[in-house]
């Protein structure tokens, strides 16, 4: 039994001390990212307390203007330079958030759940503050919905399930190497796209603060590292980006026709990139709302055409990259369609995701004002032009 012990004994001595050769060797010729955890790296806990007021954006909203608290328990980890995008964006905040609120006990409106995922991007960092935007998207519960009997007051919400958008600008104060105190300025959102009707969103401005505490030591940021060639990726000369897309969308407008319609849209985007994050340039959007028909027909236009419903509209835009995924944002103008009860101005938000080589999958938010108008889900094939030689 000795003898076997002994020999166990040996046998690990020798498999650390290969251990710590192997290592020492791969120091020597690359990063020493043998030292760089990433089980717990960089975690830090942050509970935050919000304080703010629901928007009556729509003077139906008005009774709902109520003074809000809210709580919430966050997962923070700041990136190091693991990945690539990483050190281009550099090194953002990116997390996970469990949000709660009461929204001041409104019998009609009840409370929300919410859970998103965020990154938080830096613009200005020096060793102990740090200034960066916020962009967090996930999905919240809300606890009481409209009803025509039982909740008819909630003309807010149609639907216990909403996307929750949380957009932040933030102020971090590094205490010490462990603490850091951090403030925010919020709208939070809850919408469901106008899956189900009534659907004119909650809005909350809110302030927050928090307190940022780090459960293991963090890794050194890796400074340089070699570019990999990622999708979507940006060459330094005259590149333009264009983005064809389709999608299909359902617009529940039970409360006003009794039914659920259909919506398609596509969109050209022609962009230019100035750097390996950022593109501008213009979107091409076209969409055919079914319950426009129905509008129209209650206007008195009898079966109207396609050409007649369909809404043409132009964008300026801002597309960012995040390794496979491409965020854009649009507030656009549309220039034909009889149907114009929803204004002539508006918004759109899309993400994008490679799924393969240039083929992307997509959901895209069109807004109104502060009200979702529908959420497509699409595909779309990305093409690269190079105007001019090639480097």
């Amino acid at each position: 039994m000795i003898i076997k012990l002994r020999f166990f004994f040996v046998i690990l001595c020798l498999l650390w001390a290969v251990k710590l050769q192997a290592q020492s060797a791969y120091s020597k010729s690359s990063v020493q990212s043998f030292k760089h955890k990433t089980f717990r790296s960089n975690i830090q806990v942050e509970p935050r307390l919000y304080y703010g007021f629901i928007i009556n954006h729509h003077t139906e909203l008005e009774p709902f203007n109520a003074h809000v608290p809210a709580f919430e328990l966050t997962l923070v980890k700041d990136t190091y330079g693991r990945k690539y995008w990483e050190l281009i964006h550099n090194y953002p905040y990116v997390g996970i958030s469990l949000f709660f609120s009461t929204l001041a006990n409104h019998p009609a409106v009840g409370q929300a759940f919410a859970v998103y995922p965020f990154i938080t991007f830096p613009m200005l960092r020096t060793e102990k503050s740090f200034i960066g935007f916020r962009l967090g998207l996930g999905l919240s519960y809300l606890t009481k919905t409209f009803d025509p009997l039982d909740n008819y007051k909630n003309i807010a919400i149609g639907s216990h399930v909403n996307v929750a958008v949380n957009l932040m600008g933030e102020y971090r104060w590094q205490i010490n190497s462990a603490t850091a105190l951090t403030t925010g300025i919020s709208l939070l959102h809850f919408s469901n796209g106008s899956t189900a009707t009534p659907n004119y969103g909650l809005n909350l401005p809110m302030v927050s603060v928090a307190v940022s505490k780090r459960i293991s030591k963090p890794n050194e940021k890796i400074l340089l590292r070699k570019p990999s060639i990622p999708p979507f990726s940006y060459k330094d000369n005259k590149i333009f980006i264009f983005n064809l897309m389709g999608g299909y969308a359902t617009k529940n407008m039970g409360n006003v026709f009794g039914e659920r319609y259909s919506v398609t849209m596509a969109s050209l985007n022609v962009l230019k990139y100035f750097n390996e994050i950022s593109a501008i340039g213009l979107s091409f959007d076209f969409s055919h709302d079914g319950s426009h028909k129905a509008m129209l027909e209650r206007l008195g236009i009898m079966n109207p055409s396609f050409m007649t419903v369909m809404r043409p509209g132009i964008a300026p835009t801002y597309e960012m990259r995040i390794s496979h995924v491409v965020m854009s944002f649009g507030v656009g103008f549309y220039w034909g369609g009889k149907e114009k009860s929803e204004g002539d101005i508006y918004e759109q938000l899309t993400l994008k995701y490679l799924v393969y080589r240039d083929i992307f999958a997509s959901v895209t938010l069109r807004v109104h004002g502060a009200r979702a108008a529908f959420v497509a889900w699409g595909l779309g094939y990305r093409l690269q032009y190079d105007w001019g030689k090639q480097q």
